[in-house]
């Protein structure tokens, strides 16, 4: 152990004995009495100490100090002496933001402080009552008595949500696109935004306020749909809030067209003039079976594509389309994946360079309804960045990623309905190659086992 002056350990001990009052030094830190009280009163309650003015006198040296304290880690106790009570709730406070009357919110710590340094040695109890939905009694006791001013009544105010974290989307937000007198939507997502009121206010292009109606309408899972019908043509400017705050990209500049009625001319204008080449892209039908139609087409250069599929001469939802692409692309993300009809807007990325991440197993090709699809997520180099996964089919499926210390995680969905589910694996917010996977989940017939298949990987 490290060898010590007599004066260090003299030190440490009077730290020690009295750890709430920064004590370095023989001089200063005992001028005004305080440190030589709390050590008195740590040894001895009550004990008569040395005469105020002889220890706080500038003058009295540090050796003289020393020698004087040097008695105290000896010493005992007379018999008889006179000591003050040990416990004394009354000396005991509380203090701190979260027994403020104000200030405090659903959701959010309430921190507060219990001070007992000079009420002696005893327990604190804490206990919360709930008079009504909006306050809050701290009762505080010390001892098994309340300390002063207890109990503390709170006022709670309600959580507030984050409103950069909602997003909007439909086509009642697009800048064009929208006709007078016929109604229109747009979708508000809430999850993981917290709690706060969603409004939506739309402004006429006169400037008014309440010529437009507005429907909102709380579809479950954080979800709301706002659905209005422009009575005129021209500007319209749509302000939605979450719990007071404007949301991103709010508010929404949306020029209503007029519509059309029989016997008038519809005429529009085209601009191309910033709108690049406009090229198509031969599309391929590489099967059809069973009423189902398989293409390909390969984009041979970057950019925004438009995919239009019609059936009988309207075009189709997103859901009866299968697509299969050369290159990385994702659908436009303005608008939810269970709302886009044809046509299709595509973004189509450069081509893909070597790849960090690699995915196989049964679970990106097919599996049973009710049962885990299974399958492997593994990283190449050592740089890899932030994997993500998402399951886009016709249920909802719970996604569980077991990390294998090894540069791979084992994952599993659970899908709920038969039909065929897109299998997302992305990292740093874009699929990988190969990625979205098509996997086509059926009904349990009772004659596969799949907990009973072992997959290996090939070379």
């Amino acid at each position: 152990a490290e060898s010590k002056t007599p004066k260090q350990r003299l030190l440490g001990w009077i730290q020690h004995k009295v750890p709430d009052l920064p004590i370095t030094n023989f001089s200063q830190d005992w001028r005004n009495g305080k440190a030589l009280g709390a050590l008195v009163d740590s040894c001895a309650p009550g004990t008569p100490v040395i005469a105020p003015e002889e220890i706080i006198d500038p003058s009295v040296d540090e050796q003289s100090v020393m020698t004087y304290l040097s008695q105290f880690p000896k010493s005992k106790l007379k018999p008889g002496a006179p000591l003050k009570p040990k416990l004394n709730p009354k000396k005991a406070r509380a203090y701190g933001p979260g027994i403020e009357p104000t200030g405090n919110r659903v959701l959010r710590p309430a921190v507060f402080t219990v001070d007992t340094f000079s009420a002696g040695n005893g327990q604190v109890m804490v206990y919360l009552d709930h008079p009504d939905g909006t306050r809050e009694e701290v009762t505080v006791l010390f001892a098994g008595q309340e300390i002063p001013k207890s109990p503390f009544e709170v006022n709670v105010d309600k959580a507030l949500g984050d409103a950069s974290k909602v997003t909007v989307k439909g086509p009642g937000i697009e800048p064009v696109g929208n006709i007078a007198n016929k109604p229109t939507y747009f979708d508000i997502y809430t999850a993981g935004a917290g709690t706060g009121d969603v409004t939506a206010m739309i402004r006429d292009p006169q400037g008014r306020q309440n010529s437009v109606e507005v429907m909102m309408e709380d579809k479950g899972d954080s979800m709301y749909r706002c659905t209005y019908r422009p009575m005129q043509a021209g500007p319209h400017t749509i302000t939605v809030t979450f719990g007071g705050v404007g949301v991103p990209k709010s508010p929404f500049g949306v020029d209503v067209g007029p519509g059309l009625r029989m016997k008038q001319i519809g005429d529009f204008k085209v601009d191309t003039r910033n709108a690049g080449r406009g090229i198509e892209e031969p599309v391929k039908q590489i099967s059809s079976q069973d009423g189902v139609f398989s293409y390909e087409y390969c984009p041979k250069s970057p950019g925004k594509y438009t995919v239009s599929i019609t059936w009988g001469g309207q075009h189709i939802p997103k859901r009866n389309a299968k697509l299969q692409i050369c290159h990385f692309f994702h659908l436009d993300s303005s608008f939810p994946f269970s709302l886009i009809n044809s046509p299709f807007d595509v973004v189509v990325g450069p081509e893909a360079g070597p790849q960090q991440i690699r995915a196989w197993g049964p679970g990106l090709e097919g599996g049973i309804v009710g049962k885990p699809a299974a399958f492997v997520v593994e990283s190449i180099g050592t740089d890899v960045g932030v994997l993500g996964f998402a399951i886009e089919g016709p249920s909802q499926a719970k996604i569980e990623c077991e990390d294998k210390n090894d540069g791979s995680c084992d994952v599993r969905y659970w899908p709920t309905e038969a039909g065929e589910y897109a299998v997302h694996v992305t990292c740093d917010e874009e699929d990988i190659e190969h990625s979205p996977f098509m996997a086509q989940i059926v009904h349990d017939d009772n004659t596969s086992h799949s907990e009973k298949v072992r997959e290996t990987e090939s070379s």
